[in-house]
């Protein structure tokens, strides 16, 4: 299991990179960075938002008119650190918040561009594996493929057949027939069922570990906080204490009480969770440094045989 200690995790680092279409880039880690960043195993494009201070105003209206790319990597100088967003700029504003700081603001997304006009008219051939139908579309939208994995019930094409449209639309179609759900993770398309996870070891999460608090079970999922960790992305596997879970509390007025129990997520007996949702929260100067977590119960066992990640 993956656990590194808090003393691991108390010199925070954070790298910001802002880069041209040429792929020129301006390191702005230096400055004061504040950071919102949602990402989830939703079709929806992650997204995010930078606040960096006291930048002169060349350089700030430079990186408005110029820089079309951002980089954002977070962690910490004697333990994890990595990316936990890249993505394209959508907006940026400059401002005051005081008489002595000024801020230029990011809006950012990820894979925005692949989603709203990635197109697709391929030509998929007899035989195919879902895995390479998934391919051939992320191709046509111009994008990569990341990991990958559907229903092992969900076989190879039979007939040849032309994918024509959207490319989401195709993605979506693929996905459902293969109990997935797919999203755009760092401009790479991913798919995986959502009782499933990534590859690789477990996260444990608790005290020792980063976890605040006691993790919730909601309507949404079990709800998760922890000190900020770039190693949890979206269909992580972690683990917690499954005792130390607050449960939902159930209206007492309704008829049905186990019916509203079953609406929902369960709590597993061995503290196995996928993330489903994660928002990660920071700010260089102040207290805010935290990964919030919606995490759903998985089956215990390896991914599956046809499983796939795109070298790269």
């Amino acid at each position: 299991m993956s656990s590194p200690g808090t003393h691991d995790q108390w010199i925070r680092k954070v790298s910001l990179i802002v880069s041209k279409a040429s792929g020129d880039g301006l390191d702005l880690s230096e400055f004061r960075v504040r950071f919102s960043v949602n990402q989830s195993n939703f079709e929806t494009p992650n997204n995010a938002e930078i606040t960096v201070y006291n930048l002169s105003d060349d350089t700030a209206k430079l990186i408005r008119n110029e820089f079309t790319a951002v980089t954002l990597q977070a962690g910490y100088k004697d333990g994890a650190f990595g990316i936990i967003f890249q993505g394209t700029i959508k907006q940026s504003k400059m401002g005051r918040e005081n008489q002595t700081d000024t801020f230029l603001k990011i809006f950012a997304a990820d894979g925005d561009e692949i989603y709203n006009f990635g197109v697709v008219n391929q030509s998929i051939a007899a035989g195919q594996s879902p895995e390479d139908q998934a391919g051939a579309i992320a191709a046509g939208m111009g994008a990569t493929l990341g990991y990958v994995q559907f229903d092992t019930a969900l076989q190879k094409n039979i007939r040849g057949k032309v994918a024509y449209g959207m490319g989401r639309a195709q993605l979506r179609n693929l996905a459902k027939s293969g109990k997935a759900q797919w999203s755009i993770q760092s401009g790479q398309i991913t798919a995986f069922p959502m009782t499933t996870y990534l590859p690789g070891e477990a996260v444990v999460l608790n005290s020792k570990t980063g976890m605040i608090g006691l993790p919730e079970q909601t309507e949404e999922g079990i709800k998760i906080t922890c000190l900020l960790n770039p190693k949890i992305q979206i269909g992580t596997q972690v683990q917690i204490d499954q005792a130390s879970i607050q449960r939902a509390s159930v209206s007492l007025n309704l008829k049905d009480v186990n019916q509203t129990e079953n609406a929902f997520p369960p709590v597993t007996a061995d503290g196995f969770y996928m993330v489903l949702v994660a928002e990660h929260d920071g700010d260089t100067r102040e207290n805010e440094y935290y990964s919030k977590l919606t995490c759903l119960s998985i089956a215990k066992s390896a991914p599956a045989d046809n499983s796939v990640k795109a070298a790269g």
